[in-house]
């Protein structure tokens, strides 16, 4: 989909993606997204992962938004929300899927979040000032993202914070696992990650094994791949922003 020109489509306030589209960017076919649908329909909620448009409300939505006019005769017109891309993204299970995921997250599900247009000269300058500041304040996160995406070894949590912190984002290992919970990478009261994020390549989780008195016991360690730190850090500094 980095090829592709998304123009942007928004119902209900927020932005969603066709079919069509939603295939393309994952460089599948139109019917294995609508198979995969199919086969796990129990598992999509209307309003939260899809809206399903009928009738009056599909023509005008395709008219408006200059929809190839074949969807006209369609009985019903599906848009996926970031969290049905999400579940697409699961379905088909490949490394373009959740690179695609990813960008479609960063640059097209939440770019409306991201900026605000400024009413006023003086709100305006003020934003020039704040972003001024900002840009000061990032440039040495931009040098530790560069050695994070160039580095080969994994890191604990608490060493991540650590250095997250050194580089202008406050944290620590506590409240850093708080944002992970958040984001719903890691479990709830856990330190364990969800095995969508392991499988992205964003966390190694490793056993040991350790003698106590009565028995042996078992611990997992979660360390954080370059991958997981360029992500993480890059989600923390958009929030920071």
């Amino acid at each position: 989909m980095s090829n592709l020109a998304l123009q942007p489509i928004e119902h209900k306030t927020q932005r969603v993606l066709t079919t069509q589209q939603l295939a393309e960017g994952y460089e599948t076919e139109v019917q294995i997204v609508v198979n995969n649908f199919n086969r796990n329909k129990d598992r999509y909620i209307e309003g939260k992962h899809y809206y399903c448009l009928r009738g009056d409300e599909k023509r005008q939505f395709v008219d408006q938004n200059q929809i190839d006019l074949g969807s006209k005769n369609a009985q019903f017109f599906y848009l996926w929300t970031e969290k049905g891309a999400l579940l697409h993204a699961k379905s088909l299970n490949t490394d373009k899927a959740w690179g695609v995921y990813d960008m479609l997250v960063e640059t097209y599900f939440r770019a409306k979040e991201m900026f605000t247009v400024p009413k006023t000269l003086p709100e305006a300058l003020r934003m020039a000032a704040e972003l001024a500041e900002k840009i000061e304040q990032q440039k040495a996160l931009v040098n530790f993202a560069e050695t994070c995406a160039a580095s080969k070894d994994s890191v604990l949590i608490r060493e991540l914070a650590k250095v997250a912190s050194k580089n202008g984002l406050t944290t620590g290992e506590r409240r850093l696992y708080r944002k992970l919970r958040e984001w719903k990478m890691i479990f709830p009261r856990s330190t364990e990650p969800y095995q969508e994020y392991v499988d992205r390549g964003y966390f190694e989780v490793s056993q040991s094994a350790k003698q106590t008195a009565n028995d042996v016991r078992l611990f997992k360690t979660t360390r954080v791949t370059a991958k997981g730190q360029t992500y993480i850090l890059e989600r923390l500094k958009k929030e920071s922003a």
